[in-house]
This record gives structure tokens, C-alpha cells and sequence, in this order.
């Protein structure tokens, strides 16, 4: 009988290697397969979920992470949770972020998915808005909303921002009279780019448009409106070659936004590199599982992964097979430091240039 390899215990998934596309992958069955909640991205779910509840004023939230943390992909099942999706999840997801379990009404908002650019944000809002009021009402026979909305994009004059201020305002009341939804879940994605073009002709003043509607979320009582924005750095990064008081305004923006730090511990994103690698732990030897449990022991002592504990971590050495328990906290650590995050972390353990896993292995 022929020795089993190392690469026989393997099956690894790719879906970690690319970054999510917002509209794009809203519209993929497949796109949250293989998505690993942890028990940061369910906090985070659950603090957004709060919005749910009767007349709440937590309903404008900017998420702020670096590049490849996960952002778009929270943003991802944000979007699938709020509009109802739930059943349709993958059962691993499904049974650890019921509605149920944060207190909150089953959600059934119309999701408004817009990745930012460097041009004006009303624009931006205008087409990612017609698209859904295209898919609600049909786009055979228009409705009277979608019928401006698209006048608005072909007018010769760029439409004001009280105009598309009010127009969101209005889809929102519509979409609940007419029982489609219980309101608009309106998510900017990519953000940082709308802030770099508003930075670069300050007279526009567009970045108000964003005060505007975070205000009214936060104020929508019984018309609930969300208004979620993902961004790498904070507003006063993209503010820093404006002049004081252009800086000032844009700080009063900022904190009209509740603030979601997207950082996720060391341990977690352990779990998740676990689950990427999927490791038929069943098959590792028993010696040496037992000295990867003994070796995440005294790496749990050392402090390397945090305030975990030595006993929540230890089911995980085997699934990181064959890392070592000390490697994952410091290329963590490394990735972070130098701006990079969880998928240049996968891109690096699962490249072909003989230092991660060999590409034969992927799934």
C-alpha cells in the first residue's frame, strides 16, 4: 500500500483570492459559498441588526479596514441578509446569524449595491438605483419613479443634490406603500474613490450629499432607510490637502456615520485560513496532530494569538495542517503591517512560486 501524501488531505478552495464585486456577485447563487462567519463579522451583523429595531437611530454606519480584509464580502451577506435571503444561505452561515437570535424583525429591505468611482456620488446612487427599481417593478412597464430617475441620468445638466437627495427619500417611501420592501439598504462600496474625486474639486461640495443621507437614515423612525459606506481610511485621509476649515466640514460628515473598525482578530482570521485550506484532519497521524495540539498550546501561552484561549484554539492546529501554530500569527501580523490583509495573506499560502501550497491542490 503506497504512503499517503501530505497533498491527499487537501482541498482547497480559491474564492479567497479574489476580491467581491458588489453588484456583480449580489446576483451569483454561488457568491457567498465557502464564506466563513466569525464571531467578528457576526458582531458586526448583529450592531448593524440593531437598526432593525422600531424607530432606532443606528441606521448610517461606515465600515473602515484596509485593502482585502473583507469588507466587500461582509458587505456581500449584509446585503443577502437584509433583503431576506436567509434561506438561501448555506447552512454553515444560516444557523449562527438567524434574525431571530438578534431580537430583530425578519428583514425584507431592497438592496441598493453601488461601487463607488472618481466621479459624482449622486450619479453613482442614480444608476445603482434604477437598476433596483428596474428589478422591482419590471422593466417592461416602468414605474413613474424609474421613469425620472432615468430622465435624470439623460438630462444635458447633472442633476442637483436636493434633487437626488429627495428622490431616494421618495423610492424609499414608495417601495414600503407598495409593500416590496420595508425600506432601502443603500451600501457604498469603494467609497475612498467618491472622497478622492470630492477632494479634488472641493467647490462641488458632493460630499454633503453623504451628510444629508446619513441624517435622514439615522432620523427614518417608521420609513427605515439604511446607508452603509466602506472605505480604507478614514475621511480626514482623503480631506488632508483641503484647507482647515474644508477639513473641519468633512470631520462633521464623518461623525454623522457610526464607525465599524473592520479588524478582525488574529484567531479568527486563523478560523478562516482553517477553513480555506479544509483539511481532512481525520487522516493527519496521530503523533503529529498531537504535537500541533501541544505546539498551539504554547503558542496560546506566548500570547501570539491574542486573549484567546489555549482551548479554542486547539481544535484549529489541526486544521492549519501542516502550518506550524507559530507561522499564522506572524504572517498576520506582516501582511498588516505593510497595509495588506487576509487576501494577500490566501494569495501568498496558495501561490505556485514553491513557498505556499502548489496550485495542483486547489479545488
Amino acid at each position: 500500500m503506497s504512503e499517503k501524501r501530505i497533498v491527499d488531505l487537501f482541498q482547497i478552495g480559491n474564492r479567497f483570492l479574489r476580491s467581491a464585486h458588489l453588484e456583480r456577485d449580489f446576483q451569483d447563487p454561488s457568491g457567498l459559498s465557502g464564506y466563513v462567519v466569525t464571531g467578528f463579522t457576526r458582531s458586526c451583523l448583529g450592531r448593524v441588526a440593531n437598526g432593525l429595531k422600531s424607530r432606532s437611530g443606528q441606521r448610517a454606519w461606515r465600515m473602515t479596514g484596509d485593502y482585502g480584509c473583507g469588507k466587500s464580502s461582509f458587505a456581500l451577506l449584509l446585503a443577502h441578509w437584509f433583503a431576506g435571503h436567509d434561506n438561501d444561505f448555506p447552512p454553515q452561515i444560516r444557523k449562527v446569524i438567524d434574525f431571530r437570535q438578534f431580537g430583530v424583525p425578519r428583514p425584507h429591505f431592497i438592496p441598493v449595491l453601488v461601487t463607488c468611482s472618481r466621479q459624482a456620488l449622486g450619479t453613482s446612487i442614480l444608476k445603482s438605483l434604477l437598476r433596483s427599481l428596474s428589478q422591482i417593478y419590471g422593466r417592461g412597464a416602468k414605474s413613474k419613479l424609474a421613469l425620472e430617475v432615468q430622465h435624470l441620468l439623460d438630462a444635458k445638466q447633472e442633476p442637483t443634490e436636493d434633487h437626488i437627495f429627495q428622490l431616494v427619500l421618495e423610492v424609499n417611501s414608495r417601495i414600503i406603500s407598495d409593500s416590496k420592501g420595508k425600506g432601502l439598504l443603500l451600501i457604498l462600496d469603494e467609497l475612498g474613490k467618491f472622497l478622492e474625486f470630492a477632494a479634488l474639486h472641493p467647490q462641488r461640495q458632493d460630499v454633503f450629499l453623504l451628510q444629508r443621507l446619513a441624517e435622514a437614515a439615522s432620523r427614518s423612525g417608521d420609513e427605515p432607510l439604511f446607508v452603509i459606506s466602506l472605505l480604507h481610511q478614514g475621511f480626514n485621509a482623503y480631506a488632508d490637502h483641503l484647507n482647515q476649515s474644508a477639513q473641519r466640514e468633512w470631520e462633521k460628515v464623518a461623525g454623522r456615520f457610526e464607525e465599524i473598525v473592520f479588524n478582525q482578530p488574529v484567531e479568527q482570521v486563523a478560523n478562516v485560513i482553517g477553513s480555506a485550506i479544509n483539511v481532512r484532519t481525520q487522516e493527519i497521524p496521530k503523533a503529529q496532530s498531537h504535537e500541533l495540539r501541544r505546539a498551539m498550546e504554547r503558542t496560546v501561552a506566548l500570547g501570539w494569538f491574542g486573549s484567546a484561549s489555549a482551548k479554542s484554539l486547539s481544535d484549529l492546529a489541526t486544521h492549519l495542517y501542516p502550518l506550524h501554530p507559530t507561522v499564522l500569527p506572524v504572517l498576520i501580523r506582516t501582511f498588516r503591517r505593510f497595509g495588506q490583509n487576509e487576501r494577500s495573506l490566501f494569495s501568498f499560502l496558495l501561490s505556485n512560486d514553491g513557498s505556499g501550497f502548489p496550485p495542483t491542490l486547489w479545488s
